[in-house]
């Protein structure tokens, strides 16, 4: 089970860097970690969260988050913004090169989809789709703080 689960996962990395050099890597997805991905994503969701509410939806310290919120501001994809009601906090939010970078990340997710769905029997992706909700379901409810 643990090798078939870490050639499933490495073909999905596969296929997400395959999109951006097939794309010329217009986007950079290729030089961004699982990690950076996250965090772009969450900053994605609610719009310009602080370093504490991205270390506290990540479940990751406050250093880990800031240290990858620097690197990606390096790489053009977030900037930080000095709160006006806390001078201590920092707002997160993405540039235009950022929330591009999620699109072409959902649309390589999109295209992982559509493979796997054209690999699987009808009744197959539906069994796939309910193992994984399942295993989300449980993973969640068990690393809950």
């Amino acid at each position: 089970m643990q090798e078939l689960l870490i050639d499933f996962i490495n073909t999905f990395d596969l296929s997400l860097k395959q999109i951006p050099a097939a794309l010329g890597d217009k986007h950079g997805l290729a030089k961004l970690t699982i990690s950076q991905l996250q965090y772009v994503d969450t900053i994605y969701s609610p719009g310009k969260p602080t370093i504490t509410e991205i270390a506290a939806r990540l479940q990751i310290t406050k250093a880990s988050v800031t240290a990858g919120i620097q690197k990606l501001a390096r790489l053009g994809y977030v900037v930080k913004t000095q709160s006006s009601q806390d001078k201590r906090a920092f707002h997160v939010s993405l540039t235009g090169a950022g929330e591009e970078l999620v699109k072409a990340k959902y649309q390589a997710l999109k295209e992982y989809g559509d493979f796997l769905s054209a690999a699987l029997s009808e009744d197959e992706a539906r069994q796939f789709e309910a193992t994984l909700a399942k295993i989300v379901k449980i993973f969640h409810q068990t690393h809950q703080r």
